[in-house]
């Protein structure tokens, strides 16, 4: 018996997924992910067209889509709604009461364990108190499906948790989210990227397809300083 890989197929797969849930293909003005997570980032999301989406990058987003189409629940209702040019789209809002509450639903290989514990990514956290404050309400419910569980068996498991945030949070956390839109904007009128890793979480960066380019801009500069 032989074995060798098969990149052909691998590469298949991949070009499905990207294709299938348009991963490569750019969201026109900008959202509320676009001013939350890596504003270097969006800059080129907003302004490249040519640069692919690593390996990684197809497979963290089509795990995320794909298991959120089929965790929605039927009676989800989905919408667009803007508010001082950003555009913004919970998950789903879905009744359970009197009203169509607000709902996130996150797909992570981190430990059941940080749920119980209330340890949530910063980027969860400022993107539902925005969603809040968009939608005028206090109330956001998350769903997580933890795929490794508490990292033994039996896993994956999926857990809930309701958030009411405070009037002071949202308004503090919008003035964070312009202060981020007038600079991301700055960078688009002057067509020049904001400067890498500046605006972002440390992890953002491990699997983004820019990274070669903010590497470069970060040697170009250090020469430039010296």
């Amino acid at each position: 018996m032989q074995i060798v890989e098969d990149h052909l197929s691998v590469k298949a797969a991949y070009e499905h997924l990207d294709k299938l849930y348009h991963i490569s293909q750019p969201r026109e003005g900008i959202h509320l992910s676009t001013v939350i997570y890596c504003l270097t980032r969006s800059y080129y999301d907003l302004t490249l067209d040519d640069v692919a989406p690593t390996p990684q990058e197809v497979l963290l987003f089509a795990l995320g889509y794909g298991l959120q189409d089929i965790l929605t629940p039927e009676k989800a209702v989905l919408e667009v709604v803007e508010k001082d040019g950003i555009f913004y789209s919970p998950d789903y809002k879905l009744k359970l009461g009197d009203t169509h509450d607000l709902y996130e639903l996150k797909t992570t290989r981190m430990s059941a364990k940080k749920g119980d514990e209330h340890e949530f990514p910063e980027t969860w956290i400022e993107y539902m108190k925005g969603g809040c404050f968009i939608q005028n309400v206090n109330e956001y419910r998350l769903v997580v499906l933890y795929m490794m569980g508490d990292w033994k068996p039996p896993f994956p498991s999926i857990k809930g948790y309701n958030f009411t945030f405070t009037d002071e949070e949202l308004i503090d956390n919008w003035g964070y989210i312009m202060e981020r839109k007038v600079m991301l904007e700055a960078s688009l009128l002057s067509k020049s990227p904001p400067t890498p890793r500046a605006w972002c979480k440390d992890w953002e960066c491990s699997h983004c397809r820019y990274k070669v380019l903010c590497d470069a801009l970060k040697v170009i500069g250090d020469i430039r300083d010296e």
